[in-house]
């Protein structure tokens, strides 16, 4: 191994020493800054969740359009930048590279109010999906620079609770405010003419993304990179990055296939908002207030409880702890998942759901930090690229789209619980089968670099 590149064959790496880490206080309020991104991603990402029945309405769509608006309109950015904005992270300013990315896809949002066809809803919910492309990676390469192992999953976990919590606030408030708006008389703009009211709603939700992404730009500081493999200026090349992946291919793998599952059942329940509607009458409204308060204390519970307890098995010498907490989710959502929607009345659905979504709360909170703890400082952007566009392609794309598929092929709106169900059960094999075979591999690879890093800060 030569000090200039990242070995794809060897622990044996030349590890750059340590840097002290930043000033803590400040440290935990750029974390609570990103949990404020992520909300926001998540409540522009949920608002269509939450109006899937108007929109599908007024602009005569089927469940399986529904779907591609839901999934893969998502995936197509990442499929088109993901990498390019990747490779940025580990190398240029992750503050500009973020702020960039939140006012685009608030701009985006608001614009969705605006469109007035399937296609052009579609083209404008591609760029919303930056959010998603920047959000993640730099938010998981900037704490792995701001906070010491020992308690950086308790930072991911909090970032990872606006997922649920971004989830949660959209369906309580959004909710409401969907319907103060349907109660309202309607907006009219010069040339665009009357909207909707669900168009009315992306327009709100919208803009303030603008303010956080000021916020971003001028009190995130850029900190000096962690744990480096690499001392060549620049970092390592793309390929580089892929040899190093492609050499701890069983330990991504196995984490790969695994958050694939909890994505796509997770990605599924999109569809929860248009279930209680169509088998129990539900409004918007009635339905956003149930699953937002589910969403928002199972969120609490499951990321701050596998973060608490990655986090302590970490200061104990277990590199690999947050395998743990990933399988121990994963395995809770799978009766879970399957069980909901065939309940007989909402009720009874509703403590599924929670219990169901407290699963997914556990396994997708420490996630990341599977990744962080396998992955040299200087290709975490890369890596958490590759891993969000991964568990994407083959979970957020596939499964809303295959659940309207179902319910269409069934014989329509009323068999959507079916569709949920099938995929529940479908992508939970998946789910058990990758993180059982891939726990050795897992701990050996984090094992490996554990040593490297601190052999190096020592």
């Amino acid at each position: 191994m030569t000090d200039t590149s990242v070995s794809a064959s060897s622990p044996a790496v030349a590890a750059q020493a340590t840097a002290p880490y930043p000033n803590v206080r400040y440290a935990w309020y750029v974390a609570t800054l990103l949990l404020a991104v992520y909300i926001l991603s998540y409540v522009d990402r949920y608002i269509l969740s939450l109006l899937i029945e108007p929109i599908k309405t007024s602009l005569r769509l089927t469940d399986f359009q529904i779907g591609l608006l839901i999934g893969p309109a998502f995936v197509i950015l990442f499929v088109t930048v993901g990498l390019p904005i990747g490779w940025l992270v580990d190398r240029k300013s992750r503050r500009v590279i973020l702020s960039t990315g939140i006012a685009v896809w608030s701009v985006m949002t608001a614009a969705c109010g605006l469109a007035n066809s399937f296609v052009a809803l579609f083209l404008v919910r591609i760029g919303v999906g930056i959010g998603e492309t920047t959000a993640a990676p730099c938010a998981f390469s900037l704490f792995g620079d701001y906070f010491p192992k020992n308690i950086r999953p308790r930072a991911v976990a909090l970032f990872m609770l606006g997922a649920p919590a971004g989830a949660g606030v959209t369906y309580i408030i959004g909710g409401q405010l969907f319907e103060m708006i349907t109660a309202a008389p309607p907006v009219v703009l010069p040339i665009v003419g009357e909207l909707f009211a669900w168009q009315t709603a992306f327009l709100i939700v919208g803009l303030p993304g603008l303010l956080v992404a000021a916020l971003v730009w001028f009190t995130v500081r850029e900190p000096k990179r962690q744990e480096m493999l690499s001392k060549r200026a620049g970092g390592p090349t793309l390929g580089e990055a892929v040899g190093y992946m492609w050499k701890h291919k069983a330990s991504y793998g196995a984490v790969f296939g695994g958050i694939i599952g909890v994505t796509a059942i997770g990605a599924a329940s999109f569809w929860i908002p248009a279930l209680y509607e169509r088998n129990w009458g539900w409004g918007v409204g009635q339905s956003g207030i149930y699953v937002g308060v589910i969403l928002i204390v199972s969120g609490i519970l499951g990321t701050q409880s596998a973060g608490w307890i990655a986090s302590k098995l970490i200061a104990r010498g277990v590199h690999h702890a947050p395998y743990y907490t990933v399988f121990g989710g994963a395995l809770m959502m799978i009766p879970f998942s399957i069980l909901y929607p065939l309940m007989p009345t909402p009720e009874t659905a509703t403590v599924m759901i929670f219990f169901f979504f407290l699963g997914m709360s556990i396994a997708s909170g420490t996630s990341p930090s599977c990744i962080i703890a396998i992955t040299p400082g200087e290709l975490r952007g890369q890596a958490t690229v590759v891993f969000f566009f991964t568990i994407n392609l083959f979970g957020s794309l596939v499964a809303p789209p295959l659940v309207g598929i179902i319910a269409d092929g069934m014989g329509g709106p009323g068999n959507l619980k079916y569709g949920l169900a099938y995929l529940g059960a479908g992508f939970s094999v998946l789910m058990a089968l990758s993180l059982w075979l891939g726990f050795k591999s897992f701990k050996q690879s984090a094992a490996e670099l554990a040593a490297a890093s601190d052999s190096g800060a020592g």
